[in-house]
């Protein structure tokens, strides 16, 4: 228990007062507090008032003289001693110095003392009196503003929204850090100004400061909040989308106060918002039927595919069981399975037959997935995915059918032929009978397809099928190899005598007048003939002597048959070891050209060349161009070989013009297949630009039958080299058709007459008479005559007196090698490089 101070300290106090009662009267009936007391000395209270004792607890009689009274009302050792020294520090003289007292109850109270200026004691004395404000309710207020201003403070700086104060003129007052890092400002760069003042910084969002500033504006019109959305960019050159509140607060009187607007991005939502609408789309818009079911495995959702596929509308099935689309086709093992892999595995996927709102069975092919809970690993959904097979089925049934039968004729298509063949043949191996394989050809097919178009062609096709299947029994094969060729293939065949009878009555058969496009047409047809075992024991074997054959025959002439042999089958293989060689001699720039002298009749000179192409081979020798010419047409190399030569001639003949002979011109032969695979244009241009020749110096020679392939489109090609500037000729004219159609179609410069006239123009009259036409036709049109194979001097004074402009032959020259002919026209120029 405290002890309690006399009466006698009391009064001895009082009198400390300068023996003036009224005085402690007056101090003690105020309604603040008052006290003496000595911090410095003795740390004593020697002064208590009415109001102390209301606020503390304390009687002045407890607290007056005792030595442990800041102890009672201060019992933190260090908070008082911390107050003890603010008080010693701040000397005799305070205001509003706030200590915080323990009451006699163990309250808590703030209390600010101001020193009483005036009422010490007398000199010397240590004495301060204080006068006191309870300031706890205040204290306590100011806590939780300043605790409220702190979670406010921390609440701003994390927010992940970014979120300016401005006043009313527009400039920052706040801004939290999200919002300077999207800036890039720090909080001194950013208070204090304005949208437009840091735009006019360069700063690298100056667009979206200055849109900002004007939507703010309109903001403060309005008087009210607003909230839109917002597209800027990052400065980086990325679109940002924001959601953005600005909220105006206005004075009394109306003006304005502050602006305050919080920013998010909503970028990331936004684009996931397209995903998911996308995603939707993606469904709804899917060929694939889809269902969704909750983890009772009823339906919640079904896409568009899903009704085209079932005939269900969703409104029907959303809550049922996919049950109800069961065919009954599979047995509960089926389903029991199916669950089991989806329960492990998560995903299922199989062939399944289910049934339609009409009630048609149908297969779908379906993936069946099982939605999980991330937290809990618990299904939630089921998702299915099927498509309709009907259609798959039977389009696979139909690639079955044409995997093995060709389109047109019905007949077994080559891959069939193939298989029956080489079932037909191992049987026959065993039963020791003689096999015939006949391949077939249809004479002129290419002419008459062109002539009478692709539907009379396939129609054609189709009637030529149909005579020779007439010929097949149940143990022989008919079939379609490709384009025009077909192949019979004819068991127990006696004897080479037997199959050739056979081919006669199948040449008969074919020859009977058929009606295509409303106009009567006879077809032929050529055969090579292979028998088994004799020419083969397999497949291939037959077939490749049959195919020989059958060239063999086409060469000799239309509408025959030839029988494979041994000669026949070295050829073949002959012609492709040159074949392979050719395409080597291509590649490795072994070839080489000569170039014949053109001769001008009337006066002896030479005018120019024609190039014609060697090919000099390291084992064989010299290989003639009458037999690697046609190869390299047939197995494509004649698109490389034909593009080599115009472009060696053309530069050979630049060479030529640098050295002194400007005026002499080049010939170059085109192949009818260069105008086929459409190159002839692109080589010519490619060759003048390479060369720099100028374009009248290339005079092209192209036989007659490239204008009878693709008339139309061979005319537009000519056309555009005529436009070029180079000439045309048309060489051995005679030989083929003779058709004077392309004379008027196509302005061409010079006629070649073939050397098979000109041989003979002495010794035989009927030559003669050719040659005299073909000469008088040409200059009646305006043409130039060039005669090929001059070889006596009486030929040529022939074709003098005729009139034929040109000459080339041994009578003139050979075929010379370049240098040689440099040398002979008196040139001195290096040989160009291969």
């Amino acid at each position: 228990m405290k002890p309690r101070l006399s009466s006698a300290t009391g009064d001895a106090t009082r009198a400390s007062a300068g023996g003036a009662p009224q005085v402690l009267a007056v101090l003690n009936s105020l309604p603040v507090l008052v006290c003496a007391m000595d911090v410095r000395d003795r740390q004593i209270i020697s002064y208590w008032n009415h109001e102390c004792e209301v606020v503390s607890g304390y009687s002045s009689d407890e607290l007056v003289g005792q030595s442990e009274a800041f102890q009672w009302l201060y019992p933190e050792p260090i908070y008082l001693a911390r107050k003890i020294a603010d008080f010693l520090e701040l000397g005799p003289s305070f205001r509003d110095m706030e200590w915080t007292l323990t009451t006699k109850s163990g309250e808590k109270r703030r209390i600010a003392w101001s020193t009483i200026d005036g009422m010490q004691a007398s000199a010397g004395s240590n004495e301060v009196w204080c006068v006191g404000l309870d300031v706890t309710a205040r204290s306590e207020s100011d806590r939780l503003l300043r605790d409220r201003d702190k979670l406010l403070g921390s609440v701003f700086r994390h927010l992940p929204d970014m979120v300016y104060l401005q006043d009313g003129e527009g400039r920052w007052l706040l801004t939290n850090p999200a919002a300077r890092a999207v800036l890039g400002l720090t909080e001194q760069e950013a208070y204090g100004y304005t949208n437009l003042e840091i735009a006019d910084r360069n700063h690298p969002l100056s667009e979206s400061l200055r849109q900002s500033a004007l939507t703010d504006e309109a903001t403060w019109q309005s008087g009210r909040a607003s909230h839109m959305q917002e597209v800027t960019d990052d400065g980086q050159g990325n679109l940002r989308w924001l959601d953005v509140i600005r909220v105006p607060t206005f004075g009394r009187r109306g003006q304005r106060m502050h602006l305050l607007m919080v920013r998010r991005d909503i970028t990331d939502q936004r684009i996931a918002a397209t995903k998911l609408e996308l995603a939707g789309r993606v469904l709804e818009q899917s060929t694939d039927g889809i269902i969704v079911t909750d983890e009772a495995n009823r339906i919640i959702m079904v896409n568009g595919a899903f009704s085209e596929i079932t005939g269900y509308q969703a409104k029907e099935v959303l809550g049922q069981d996919p049950h109800i689309l069961a065919s009954g086709q599979h047995d509960a093992a089926f389903f029991q399975q199916m669950w089991k892999v989806l329960a492990e595995e998560g995903r299922w996927a199989g062939e399944i037959w289910n049934r339609r709102k009409n009630g048609e069975v149908y297969p779908q092919w379906m993936s069946l997935s099982a939605l999980h809970q991330r937290a809990h690993g618990e299904v939630t959904h089921y998702v299915a995915a099927f498509s309709d097979l009907s259609s798959r089925k039977a389009a696979e049934e139909k690639i079955a059918y044409l995997s093995s039968q060709d389109v047109i004729t019905g007949l077994p298509n080559r891959a069939h032929v193939a298989l029956r063949s080489t079932l037909v043949l191992k049987h026959a191996k065993t039963t020791h009978e003689q096999v015939a394989m006949i391949v077939i050809d249809v004479d002129n097919f290419k002419t008459l397809n062109d002539s009478l178009g692709h539907a009379a062609g396939d129609q054609m096709l189709r009637e030529v099928g149909q005579r020779l299947s007439q010929f097949a029994d149940e143990r022989s094969v008919v079939g379609r190899l490709s384009g025009d060729e077909f192949l019979i293939l004819l068991r127990n065949v006696q004897s080479t005598a037997d199959a050739a009878h056979t081919v006669t009555a199948l040449m008969d058969a074919v020859g009977q007048t058929m009606t295509l496009a409303d106009m009567p047409v006879n077809v032929s047809i050529s055969a090579g003939i292979a028998m088994f075992p004799a020419d083969g024991d397999h497949f291939d074997a037959l077939f490749g002597r049959a195919d020989s054959a059958l060239y063999a025959a086409k060469r000799v002439g239309r509408g025959t048959y030839q029988f494979a042999n041994a000669t026949m089958n070295e050829a073949a293989l002959e012609r492709l070891r040159i074949e392979s060689a050719l395409r080597l001699a291509i590649e490795n720039n072994a070839l080489r050209l000569e170039y014949q002298p053109l001769i001008h009749l009337p006066s002896g000179r030479v005018i120019g060349t024609e190039a014609l192409c060697r090919w000099d081979h390291p084992d064989r020798g010299s290989i003639p161009p009458s037999l690697f010419i046609p190869i390299a047409e047939d197995c494509g190399l004649i698109e490389a070989l034909g593009g080599w030569v115009l472009k060696t001639a053309a530069l050979q003949l630049r060479a030529w013009h640098d050295a002194g002979q400007p005026d002499l011109m080049m010939a170059v032969n085109l192949s009818a297949r260069q105008f086929q695979r459409g190159v002839v244009l692109k080589q010519v241009e490619e060759a003048l630009a390479v060369s720099g020749i100028a374009p009248d110096r290339l005079e092209l020679e192209l036989t007659e039958s490239v204008l009878l392939h693709d008339g139309e489109a061979v005319t537009a090609v000519l056309r555009r080299l005529q436009a070029l500037g180079v000439k045309l000729s048309i060489d051995d004219f005679g030989t083929g058709y003779s058709s004077f159609a392309y004379l008027r179609r196509i302005k061409f410069d010079k006629i070649k007459i073939d050397q098979s006239f000109v041989r003979d123009l002495i010794d035989d009259p009927d030559n003669a008479a050719i040659v005299r036409g073909i000469i008088s036709l040409a200059l009646s049109l305006g043409l130039r005559v060039l005669a090929e194979g001059v070889e006596t001097e009486e030929i040529a004074q022939r074709l003098r007196h005729l009139q034929c402009t040109y000459a080339q032959g041994y009578h003139f020259a050979r075929p010379l090698r370049p240098e040689v002919f440099a040398q002979q026209q008196g040139l001195s120029v290096a040989p160009i490089p291969r």
